[in-house]
């Protein structure tokens, strides 16, 4: 039985800065674009009714609440998968969430952001995620990860491990440091043999400059299709049959050792033995 590419788009779009209204009322037409151009799944920026805000606070809502709904309506009417975000309500502060809503309009999957950006105090204004949770899109078993995890391995891996075969990544990721999102989406594929799409915005918040490239990348670590600075669509077809046929010939997961991992990380390097008290 052949397996059916899944097309992506992954929408670089220019965020109005906190303003949750205008940035919704655009997102119609960016999935209306989508939709047209055969995809699937539809994947919006981080946080992208407000930007990458520092006061979270005032903008924090339930999941599902007025954000996963307003996506809701979009997938029923596109019949397509969408990925979105907003700021939920947590304690003790609010968590930087990402959500996929159906074509049916059903909440499949929340994700909350592992690694608040400390560099940029983002630590101090909410409340790290401790899970990641695993979803399908038309049976892919897929996960999600936000911007700033991109850096860390270990939550790309336990997805691996568990059978995930495409991650999405939505972030506002600045043009400073725009080398090292390229670099990292295509080494998170490479060593889990995965699919990556990450989806950068455009544009400029009070403080930084984004310059998109946003991209899919296969489980080869190379580029399926890849933005530039201007705000629109990037769409590509993440080929199935061939992420799983090199998974099957090349079974670089099963060789894992995990019973060694943990003495690695141990100061004098020694195994950590079961019958020491």
């Amino acid at each position: 039985m052949s397996v059916q590419p899944l097309r992506v788009a992954l929408v670089q779009q220019d965020t109005v800065w906190q303003d949750p209204a205008a940035n919704l009322a655009r997102a119609g037409a960016f999935v209306a674009q989508a939709a047209k151009a055969g995809a699937r799944v539809v994947v919006f920026p981080e946080l992208f009714t407000l930007g990458f805000t520092m006061a979270p606070e005032p903008f924090a809502e339930r999941i599902p609440g007025p954000t996963s709904e307003a996506l809701a309506d979009l997938s029923r009417r596109f019949s397509l998968y969408i990925v979105g975000s907003a700021v939920e309500a947590n304690a003790p502060h609010p968590s930087n969430a990402a959500f996929v809503t159906a074509p049916d309009g059903t909440l499949v999957g929340v994700y909350r952001k592992i690694h608040p950006f400390s560099y940029g105090d983002e630590n101090l204004h909410y409340t790290g995620g401790t899970q990641c949770p695993l979803f399908e899109i038309d049976g892919i078993p897929c996960g999600l990860q936000i911007c700033y995890d991109l850096r860390f391995p270990e939550p790309f891996r336990a997805l691996a491990a568990r059978g995930a075969e495409v991650v999405f990544v939505p972030a506002n990721w600045p043009a400073r440091r725009i080398s090292a999102w390229s670099t990292l989406l295509s080494a998170r594929a490479i060593e889990n043999q995965m699919a990556i799409c990450g989806v950068n915005r455009v544009g400029r918040d009070p403080h930084l400059d984004y310059p998109g490239k946003s991209a899919l990348h296969d489980c080869f670590g190379e580029v399926i299709a890849r933005g530039d600075a201007s705000e629109g669509l990037v769409i590509g077809d993440v080929d199935l049959a061939q992420l799983r046929a090199w998974r099957k010939r090349f079974p670089a997961l099963s060789d894992r050792r995990v019973e060694v991992y943990p003495a690695l990380e141990r100061e004098d390097g020694t195994p950590i033995r079961a019958d020491v008290r």
